[in-house]
């Protein structure tokens, strides 16, 4: 589960770079729930069911989810389910039949297809703070905290996107497949509708896949909603993480002049922290590069000034980060410089 986990997150931060997903489809993730997160694979473990005092926010989100890896093929066929297929709701027999078949040439490819309902969310993630006491020993009763003091791992979930229905599927080996079949807008809802009447009456597989569907059994309606991906905020000893993705030991930023630049670029990096400003000054010649790392998590208002060295007039580039540690989820910013003299100068941020 936890290799599938992990690529999965990886899917889903193409688009939402703040989630872990939740393959095997754990119910225990909801909005308030306090666990450890393991941060190779993003595997929710249950502490306490939910923060106390908690007010959480919903917002509806009426439209499918489709996320595949590279080389899986999507294919839908009409079939003939007229002597097998029961409306659960109705108890007809009849309808279209519709199969839709996942097609994988290369082991662990993914396939994840949902019905999404809504997303839920804490109101105030101030509500942790208020309860950094109670939350330090819940740490400390798990390993993950001391002396008043969390462990980053440790934490609260704050935003959950449920589904209707749905499902993941992995392949396990080369050239494997996985099918669902059933009334054709059972299955049509089961992948996309907002009904939350999705259903489906029977699997084929081709060889090995790792499958988690909802509802999971064949001929039966969704019993309710099912989370699919979560947002999770942990600490750093009494300091929130408000979008925890990993491990973070500090922030640094990588400055490239790049190869063919001509111009020199003076840097000026400057940041507060609570036992004062720090600044820091240097230039880089076109070709070269630095790292400036440690610059410690309770950094604020972090800034970068680069100018461009130039005969007459000097082009000069300004970047502000307020709160970094809400900002730069993976505690990096990759910084490109670039320009030919005379000509245009050019100041690239690659993550944004």
């Amino acid at each position: 589960m936890s290799k599938w986990n992990r690529a999965f997150s990886d899917l889903i931060r193409r688009s939402r770079p703040a989630y872990w997903g939740n393959w095997a489809l754990n119910a225990q993730i909801r909005p308030g729930a306090v666990g450890i997160v393991d941060p190779e694979s993003g595997d929710f473990q249950l502490v306490r069911e939910q923060l106390p005092n908690l007010q959480v926010l919903k917002s509806a989100t009426s439209s499918s989810w489709q996320l595949m890896t590279e080389r899986v093929q999507r294919t839908e066929a009409k079939v003939d389910v007229s002597g097998e297929v029961t409306d659960p709701e109705s108890g007809v027999k009849g309808e279209a039949g519709l199969e839709v078949n996942w097609s994988m040439s290369h082991s662990g490819s993914i396939a994840s297809e949902f019905s999404l309902r809504e997303e839920a969310f804490l109101q105030d993630l101030t509500v942790l703070q208020n309860h950094t006491e109670w939350l330090a020993q819940q740490a400390q009763s798990v390993g993950f905290g001391n002396h008043g003091l969390i462990a980053q791992g440790f934490g609260v979930v704050t935003s959950v996107i449920y589904a209707n229905s749905g499902l993941n599927v992995g392949s396990q080996s080369d050239d494997s497949s996985f099918a669902i079949a059933g009334r054709a807008s059972a299955i049509q809802e089961m992948l996309g509708g907002a009904s939350g009447k999705g259903s489906f009456t029977s699997v084929r597989k081709a060889k090995s896949v790792d499958r988690h569907l909802w509802p999971d059994q064949a001929n039966t309606q969704p019993s309710g909603l099912v989370p699919i991906a979560y947002a999770f905020a942990s600490f750093d000893g009494h300091l929130l993480m408000p979008n925890w993705i990993g491990k973070l030991g500090s922030f640094q930023i990588f400055f490239n002049n790049k190869v063919g630049s001509t111009y020199i670029v003076d840097i000026v990096l400057s940041y507060n922290t609570p036992e004062g400003p720090r600044r820091e000054a240097f230039s880089i010649s076109g070709g070269l590069s630095r790292t400036i790392g440690n610059i410690p998590l309770n950094a604020t208002d972090i800034s970068v000034e680069a100018k461009f060295r130039g005969v007459i007039n000097s082009d000069t580039y300004r970047r502000h980060w307020a709160r970094p540690l809400g900002q730069w989820l993976t505690g990096q910013r990759h910084i490109e410089l670039f320009g030919v003299w005379p000509g245009a100068t050019h100041f690239t941020v690659l993550e944004e």
